[in-house]
């Protein structure tokens, strides 16, 4: 898992790397006489929104609940580690090419399974209409509060920027099984949501924007964000733990890792 997280993470900052990288040097070869001034005239605000797709590690739930208990019983066997993002923000230059930035970010990730699993009584033997159709669905989400500050490097078609800062992360996950047994008859379990309040965070990333006009721009972001919660808790505050193999695991969403964001700018 750790092998796989890796190679993908590389192949996304390595697609990142060459947008920007073009972008640059496409804006330098055809406006090179411009280079000076980032914005002309001097606007104070900028609007951002736009949406992307991240690597997630999500280690605790994919190795303790989904590898070691799900997996074995046959009701849930896919790992959470992407999911696509949407984001918003507004920024303000404090100086001509130093801005603050505040913006939400909300990251998904999650599936759906049909499976079987098989029934057995307490001494370990299969009943005979033991055989249960399932239909499990994990879903995972966090919203995250952003502050950030830009640096933005002097160009005139292109606006490269180099970003850092911190975010307040809430975070919630939901199963949700469902099944009908052999004999027919079919029977719900129960919900389980459990969330977790605001932790705060960091994050880091470079993009770049390409000049629409002098009001519209579109940009790619990309980036690495440490994104992760506390021990995940119910309404009751019991904080979700896995034993499945007699070591107690306490659960946690831990959407860090890289990502890719594309997106409109409006200068005001």
């Amino acid at each position: 898992m750790q092998k796989a997280f890796l190679f993908r993470a590389k192949v996304i900052l390595q697609t990142g790397l060459f947008i920007l990288i073009g972008s640059f040097l496409y804006s330098t070869q055809s406006d090179a006489q411009n280079i000076g001034v980032i914005n002309s005239p001097q606007k104070r605000f900028e609007i951002s929104f736009g949406s992307g797709w991240a690597l997630y590690r999500m280690e605790n739930i994919n190795k303790h609940d989904i590898d070691e208990f799900a997996k074995d019983i046959g009701l849930f066997d896919h790992h959470i580690d992407n999911g696509p993002n949407v984001f918003g923000e507004i920024g303000y230059f404090v100086m001509p090419n130093v801005s603050t930035n505040f913006g939400v970010t909300y990251v998904g990730g999650g599936g759906n399974q049909k499976g079987n699993i098989i029934i057995m009584n307490e001494y370990g033997n299969v009943l005979d209409t033991a055989l249960v159709k399932t239909k499990t669905s994990i879903t995972t989400t966090l919203i995250a509060p952003e502050l950030k500050i830009k640096y933005h490097f002097p160009l005139e078609k292109v606006d490269l920027f180099l970003g850092g800062g911190m975010a307040w992360c809430f975070g919630k996950s939901t199963l949700k099984s469902s099944g009908s047994g052999a004999e027919g008859g079919e029977w719900q379990l129960p919900s389980y949501s459990n969330e977790y309040k605001f932790t705060a965070q960091g994050l880091g990333s470079t993009g770049v924007s390409y000049n629409l006009n002098k009001t519209v721009s579109f940009g790619t972001e990309i980036g690495y964000r440490l994104f992760a919660t506390g021990d995940l808790k119910d309404k009751n505050g019991k904080v979700w733990i896995v034993d499945a193999t007699g070591k107690p695991h306490r659960m946690n969403l831990d959407f860090s890792g890289p990502f890719i964001l594309g997106g409109l700018r409006l200068k005001l």
